[in-house]
């Protein structure tokens, strides 16, 4: 029960991943009002409500299934912090190309954020291979 609970909380958070990089990935078309993408929020809203949230769900995924044997769980935090990084990646080198986009203290600190979820993915292969 406690694997099936992380592993639907595990995709919310792939989808809220999914939405959140299809609306930055159609927010270069912006609006007058400073709100772009098909979800007309800004920046730091649209972030900390798919992407924290993505990131929240994930944790909270892994500690109730910490003891639960689960590839898919581990397969899936894998997925979702790849998919977190991999954005990141393409948004410095966006950055990169068009001077002053972007801010990198937030790049580093979301690719962070990835990176944590894969560290979580590791950590859940080896507790439970002990099993």
């Amino acid at each position: 029960m406690k694997t099936k609970i992380s592993i639907v909380l595990l995709f919310i958070s792939l989808a809220l991943i999914v939405i959140y990089g299809a609306d930055v990935i159609s927010s270069k078309v912006a609006s007058n009002d400073g709100k772009s993408g098909f979800l007309q929020l800004n920046d730091a809203i649209r972030g900390g409500v798919f992407g924290g949230g993505a990131v929240i769900l994930s944790i909270i995924a892994f500690a109730i299934s910490l003891n639960e044997r689960s590839t898919l769980v581990s397969v899936l935090l894998f997925i979702n912090g790849g998919l977190i990084i991999a954005g990141m990646i393409g948004l410095g080198v966006q950055g990169m190309v068009q001077e002053g986009a972007g801010d990198n203290s937030t790049l580093l600190g979301t690719t962070g954020l990835g990176i944590l979820l894969i560290a979580l993915g590791i950590a859940k292969i080896f507790i439970t291979r002990k099993k």
